[in-house]
């Protein structure tokens, strides 16, 4: 999936609403241990690490839900792709988040 094509999902109300069903059906926590301001964002990279599949149930890789996750903190930042926040946060699931995919 390409950035535009992400972002033109998250324009969809329906999309939102998906996202946040699906997420309360498999208990998501949403942004584990780090303040919510992201919060859909992070339901649906929660669901891509349970499910390993996107919203639309295509398969997903890690690398890939990792992705969309940067991205959509960038698309909700008033830094947009130079947010600090959306490549911390990118960075450490990168990394330091294979526990937790392998789940």
């Amino acid at each position: 999936m390409t950035r535009a094509n992400h972002a033109t999902l998250w324009s969809y109300p329906w999309y939102r609403q998906r996202v946040r069903a699906k997420a309360k059906a498999i208990g998501s926590d949403g942004c584990t241990g780090v303040p919510e301001f992201f919060r859909d964002g992070c339901l649906e990279h929660d669901i891509a690490y349970r499910t390993h599949r996107d919203l639309l149930n295509n398969p997903i890789t890690k690398a890939e839900a990792d992705l969309r996750l940067k991205w959509y903190i960038q698309m909700h930042s008033v830094f947009g792709r130079f947010s600090p926040m959306a490549w911390w946060r990118w960075r450490a699931v990168k990394h330091f988040a294979d526990k937790a995919w392998d789940k």
